[in-house]
């Protein structure tokens, strides 16, 4: 489809030319992404109902994770756009890192014991509580980029799609996305969606290495699969806006 021409004029200011390649980069129940490419870098393009808590948690995160930063925000066809500058990184699972599934847990694991840890203070998303922390709230493994070294791969690695080439030392984290979930909450939701999401990509067998690096004691198998339900109880609502959602609203169809 042609894109709106607001999120052309936002693109071209981003990348300071209009001259770009536009290209499908992915789809799901969550909302539609396009990749907009120059010779200066590129943008995505993300498009669905309500992008404003997205937009919002970004500006807040920005200087405190790495995450995208905004290059524009539209409402046009009855939805939000929201453009974002691509970062340098790939996905965590990109095969080109060259990692078993068990060194990929446990950096996991680790990367999120950083997200934990970062300073939530006067952050208007979520709630505060005792025991809540900054949470990522869809902490899968599309959702983490880490650094790699030049040549490791191809960049673009959809879904999510906010990367490019890293040049850093492997296994850095580079960036998060779709955050539209941040805020104060409860860190066992992050270790669920982990746990859920290394048991889709790999299956059995990797969460406890995931929990160890994060720095939970050690978990029974049946405390495991109890967190892993915690995070795909399926979806009943007409939101769709985590990948456990996505996921069921497909497999129900």
């Amino acid at each position: 489809m042609r894109l709106p021409a607001e999120v052309l004029a936002a693109a071209e200011s981003a990348l300071g030319t209009r001259r770009f390649g536009s290209e499908f980069a992915w789809m799901s129940w969550a909302g539609t992404v396009w990749r907009l490419g120059g010779d200066s870098g590129a943008v995505f393009v993300k498009r669905a109902a309500d992008l404003a808590g997205e937009r919002d948690r970004l500006a807040w995160l920005a200087g405190r994770l790495p995450v995208p930063e905004v290059v524009g925000f539209v409402h046009a066809y009855g939805d939000d756009w929201l453009l974002t500058r691509e970062l340098s990184g790939i996905h965590l699972y990109n095969a080109s890192l060259g990692w078993d599934p068990e060194r990929v847990a446990r950096r996991f694991g680790e990367i999120l014991r950083e997200i934990h840890a970062t300073d939530g203070s006067g952050c208007p998303f979520g709630e505060e509580a005792p025991g809540h922390v900054l949470i990522h709230g869809d902490y899968c493994l599309p959702n983490v980029l880490v650094e790699a070294r030049r040549g490791a791969g191809p960049s673009f690695s959809p879904p999510g799609g906010e990367a490019a080439q890293g040049a850093g030392e492997d296994g850095g984290l580079a960036g998060l996305v779709d955050v539209g979930r941040a805020g104060l909450g409860d860190p066992r939701d992050d270790l669920a969606a982990g746990v859920w999401t290394l048991h889709y990509n790999y299956g059995h067998g990797f969460a406890p290495a995931f929990v160890d690096a994060y720095g939970a004691p050690p978990m029974t198998a049946k405390e495991i699969e109890a967190l892993r339900r915690r995070y795909a109880r399926p979806h009943k609502g007409k939101t769709v806006s985590t990948a456990r959602q996505q996921y069921h609203a497909a497999t129900e169809r």
